[in-house]
């Protein structure tokens, strides 16, 4: 039986760890766009990445996994070269991947100010039907209170106060995640959205692909959402910053 775009992403990824990826044939060999910057576009290029792991260490944990269309994305906990959390995305033509994006976030382990991890909580898709919805609340969400700034609309994408919040830096809360926003744009280390480019979704799943600056770095944020009932529900999310052109590894663009 033909693999899930999903279950593909999934393999992928987890060839890391067994160091099967030129086996499984999921790569095209040829046309694979790399969209890492720290990476050289192809095949040979990722392989060649993976000599360098130290393999006695490595892991791969596939938490999450979501397919939208012709895209299979996956939210992992790896050990690479250091503990990370990360978000990947293949895009699928006639069976493989010929293009590939993430975005990877040094993971401390450490438990948040609510006790949650960068990787724990729901891991199901549910709501297939309401794909489409949750796509346009959690995107108008991310453009009209985090690009545009219009904090007095973030009740209309919130239950009250509900908010399970992965971010290691935050606790639980709407007003928690204002809070802390507003501390860093205080201390002059601000949180900058300054637009979308890529909303990818499975049921009440919804990845947000972002680019702005962090704490004076120019970044890339991937937000991932969970919703029930019209409302956001639960956060994770992955920050990584965007080196300058001249230290890029391909010229593919980082989304």
């Amino acid at each position: 039986m033909e693999l899930s775009n999903k279950d593909k992403a999934e393999a992928i990824q987890n060839s890391i760890e067994t160091e099967t990826l030129a086996e499984i044939g999921l790569i095209h060999p040829e046309s694979y766009k790399q969209h890492n910057p720290n990476v050289a576009t192809g095949l040979q290029a990722i392989l060649a990445l993976h000599e360098q792991m130290p393999m006695e260490k490595v892991y791969t944990n596939v938490v999450r996994k979501f397919q939208d269309g012709d895209i299979g994305f996956v939210h992992v906990d790896y050990f690479l070269f250091e503990h990370t959390a990360a978000f990947d995305i293949h895009r699928f033509e006639n069976g493989v991947s010929v293009e590939h994006w993430d975005n990877l976030q040094t993971n401390s382990r450490k438990l948040n100010k609510s006790g949650r991890t960068m990787t724990d909580g729901k891991t199901k898709a549910v709501d297939h039907h309401k794909t489409d919805d949750n796509k346009r609340l959690a995107q108008n969400f991310v453009k009209n209170v985090l690009v545009n700034g219009q904090i007095d609309l973030v009740s209309a994408y919130f239950r009250n106060d509900e908010l399970i919040q992965h971010n290691p830096y935050m606790g639980d809360g709407v007003q928690e995640f204002l809070n802390v926003l507003a501390q860093w744009k205080k201390d002059g280390k601000p949180q900058i959205y300054n637009k979308i480019h890529k909303v990818l979704g499975e049921g009440n799943f919804v990845l947000v692909l972002s680019e702005g600056s962090f704490w004076g770095e120019h970044a890339a944020f991937y937000d991932l959402y969970r919703i029930e009932q019209d409302k956001i529900v639960e956060h994770w999310d992955v920050i990584e910053a965007i080196p300058e052109q001249k230290k890029r590894k391909n010229d593919n663009g980082k989304f």
